[in-house]
């Protein structure tokens, strides 16, 4: 569960990263930071598979609008893990 939302997580901070600063709003990119931060005392009973599921579908459907909008040679390859 950890891993599976972490990465998520990563490929929206990478993307931030990648489109350069101000791109998406910094308290966005804060909440995102500090989520990551304290994954690790989110208790993996209590995480549903659906919860996890819509968490990867909203980051596929992310990457899909900004690689339609961008052009998927503009993003480029954001994450070495997982693939959104």
């Amino acid at each position: 569960m950890r891993l599976r939302v972490e990465s998520c997580i990563d490929v929206i901070l990478a993307l931030d990263e990648r489109l350069g600063e101000g791109q998406i709003r910094p308290e966005i990119i804060r909440q995102f930071q500090r989520l990551k931060e304290h994954l690790h005392f989110v208790d993996d009973e209590l995480v549903d598979e659906k919860d996890i599921n819509r968490i990867e579908t909203a980051t596929n459907q992310l990457m899909a609008e900004l690689g339609a909008a961008l052009g998927k040679d503009h993003i480029g390859s954001l994450h070495e893990g997982r693939m959104h």
